[in-house]
Order: C-alpha cells, then structure tokens, then sequence
C-alpha cells in the first residue's frame, strides 16, 4: 500500500503537470470507485479547472476552482498522465480528459482505491478527511498529549495503534517498522505501556524517516511506482522490513504477523 512518502512522491509528480489546466470530460469505467453518486461527481468536476495538489495522510486532494476531488490509493492505486487515448486496460477505472490534450489516468487493480467530490465547506469537516490524525510532514505545531492520550486509551500493541491514521496520518506497514526499530521499541509492546518520553521519540522519528523516504521518492516494494515511471528508492535504506540481519547487533530479525500485517524486529535491540 502506497504510505505517505509514496502518496506525497505522487502529488509532487503530478502537481508538475496538472496545474491550471482544465477537466473537459470524465470517462468512469467502474462507478463502485466514486463514493458520490456517479452523475453528481462529473456535474461538479467536468468544467473545473485544477488550481492546486495537496495531501494529508495518505490522501491526495485535488484543488478545484470549485470544490476539491479526494482521492485514496489504497492498496494498489495509481496514476498515469499520458497522451490522449495513448494508453487503457481493463484496470483503467477513471480516465479525466485534459483541456491540453493529455489525460489522467486512474488504475486500480484491486479496486479498493476510492474518489470523491468535496464542496470546499467539507473537505475537511466531513468523513474521511475530518478524521485524519496528525500528519508528520504538514503539521507544524503537535498537540504531543493529545496523540499520547489516544494511545493510553488502547491496549493493542504499539504497531497497530500507530497504522490507525486517526492516531498519526500517513504511517503504513512498511514505515511503522522502521520507525518502531529506530525507537528501540518492540512492535508486541501494549500501547498504554508507551511513556510520553518514547513517544516523543516515536514522534521524532516518524518526521525524520518519512522525510527521508520522500527524499528517495518513497520505497518500490510489490506494486508501488509512481507517475511518469518515477520509482522510489527507499527500499535501499530500509532496517528491518523484509530484511533479515539486524544492522546494529548482527541478531536474526523476527518475522511475525501481527493483524495479518508482515512485522520484522529484532528482538535484541527492540523492547
């Protein structure tokens, strides 16, 4: 699943080529991908022009002149911005048409990715975006109690509670590794064992790994590449995920489940 160092290595890719131009016509193939009823959405986005690409968390906002499009990757969404007609697949769910001949090509082949419409009063006061936590890159200024009141609140271990995008934004299964590693704390730890002293340093290394990921343009694992052919190189810096080999004290990396999620640590270095 695209995390947040993929999703803002997109928005950055296409940001490029999108700005000002004008949607002339919407071509939706499978209609399950737009939350908003399927005629509402192409009344309020055909004619818009495209002001500005933001994102928050792992998702992609899409300015409008008038309103805003939302879109979620989720496991395996991508986007292609091609020539005219130069490019479609049976994977190929949204296809919006460009005033200056190009499109924008929405690809999903598991079709859990979902796009919507947002009036500008809504976009972030209503489901989903009123709901996403703290996001490690846009946010500033960090209510550190708050987060640590919420994590107190649980008692699942420390990885799940730190994929729960209402908690921190943008943090994945790949990244939660890494940062957990970085912060010497086992993924297994019960969350409300969590001093506020570990999760500032949770906090800390959040900013510091996912900006560094953005810098390699994200990690290329399975599925994800971005537009234009873009592929990250953060799986070149990675610890632990997918890896076997502790790089601090030599000590064989444990490889578990935990909800169903891959989670490697080194039971060593980690408590």
């Amino acid at each position: 699943m695209p995390e947040l160092p993929e999703v803002e290595t997109v928005r950055r890719v296409l940001e490029k080529e999108l700005i000002n131009l004008t949607i002339v016509d919407i071509k939706i193939k499978y209609e399950k991908i737009i939350v908003n009823d399927y005629n509402y959405f192409k009344e309020n986005v055909i004619g818009k022009k495209i002001i500005d690409l933001k994102r928050r968390g792992k998702f992609l906002i899409f300015k409008l002149d008038i309103g805003s499009i939302i879109s979620h990757l989720r496991m395996e969404g991508k986007y292609f911005y091609l020539k005219k007609d130069s490019f479609d697949n049976k994977h190929i769910h949204l296809i919006y048409y460009l005033s200056n001949g190009y499109m924008l090509c929405y690809q999903d082949v598991r079709k859990f990715g979902r796009i919507e419409y947002k009036i500008d009063a809504d976009l972030y006061n209503t489901y989903p975006l009123c709901e996403v936590g703290y996001d490690p890159i846009l946010d500033k200024e960090i209510e550190i109690k708050n987060i640590y009141d919420k994590i107190l609140r649980k008692a699942i271990p420390i990885k799940t509670c730190l994929l729960d995008q209402k908690i921190i934004a943008g943090l994945g299964n790949i990244y939660v590794d890494e940062v957990l590693f970085k912060s010497k704390i086992n993924p297994l730890r019960i969350s409300n064992t969590i001093t506020l002293i570990e999760l500032e340093n949770i906090i800390n290394n959040t900013k510091y790994i996912l900006s560094d990921a953005i810098k390699h343009k994200g990690t290329t694992i399975k599925s994800y590449t971005s537009s234009l052919g873009q592929k990250g190189e953060y799986q070149d810096f990675l610890c632990v995920h997918t890896k076997s080999i502790c790089p601090l004290c030599a000590n064989k990396l444990t490889k578990i489940k935990i909800n169903g999620r891959s989670t490697y640590y080194c039971d060593n270095c980690q408590r």
